[in-house]
């Protein structure tokens, strides 16, 4: 039995170009590979702070847009108190402390003839070194519908104010 040799490749002797790259030309890419690396390796710590930060600011407004579900899905009236709050008496509230915060219903503008005996002060898990400043209390109904108001967050030197305008007080960032 003989073979046909029609499928053996068979070098082709006029081609003399080698196809592989020569030693000038990967040290070439080496070098700026090496110069790519060290221009971008210093700023990788700074981009997993802004990471972190970017993700702790999300939570936190990502909580504040729960609040009227929150309010609904326990029947209870909520009220955003956070930061250092200047109340009607001129007394400074802070969130961070374990005392129970007492909200005088007769005092705020809940709208019309609405009239709760209970409103439970909600407490945010704000990052620390951030505090939060709430102009007036925002009351979340039972509902699930809310008074409104502005919220400012400062991170370090950062701040950011948002407005949470009725009825479902959510935060557009």
């Amino acid at each position: 039995m003989q073979m046909s040799g029609s499928w053996i490749l068979k070098p082709n002797k006029t081609n003399t170009v080698s196809n592989g790259f020569s030693l000038l030309e990967v040290l070439v890419v080496v070098f700026i590979i090496g110069l790519a690396a060290s221009l971008v390796m210093p700023n990788f710590p700074l981009l997993f702070d802004r990471l972190v930060y970017a993700n702790q600011r999300d939570t936190l407004l990502r909580e504040i847009n729960t609040l009227p579900y929150s309010a609904f899905s326990s029947n209870q009236d909520l009220a955003l108190v956070a930061g250092t709050l200047e109340s009607s008496v001129g007394q400074a509230v802070d969130k961070q402390s374990d005392a129970s915060i007492a909200i005088n219903v007769d005092d705020l503008d809940l709208g019309g003839s609405y009239r709760a005996s209970n409103i439970r002060p909600v407490k945010l898990d704000i990052p620390k070194g951030w505090t939060m400043r709430v102009s007036q209390p925002i009351i979340y109904r039972a509902s699930g519908f809310c008074t409104g108001g502005t919220v400012e967050i400062f991170a370090g030197a950062l701040s950011y104010e948002y407005d949470l305008a009725p009825p479902y007080c959510q935060v557009n960032p």
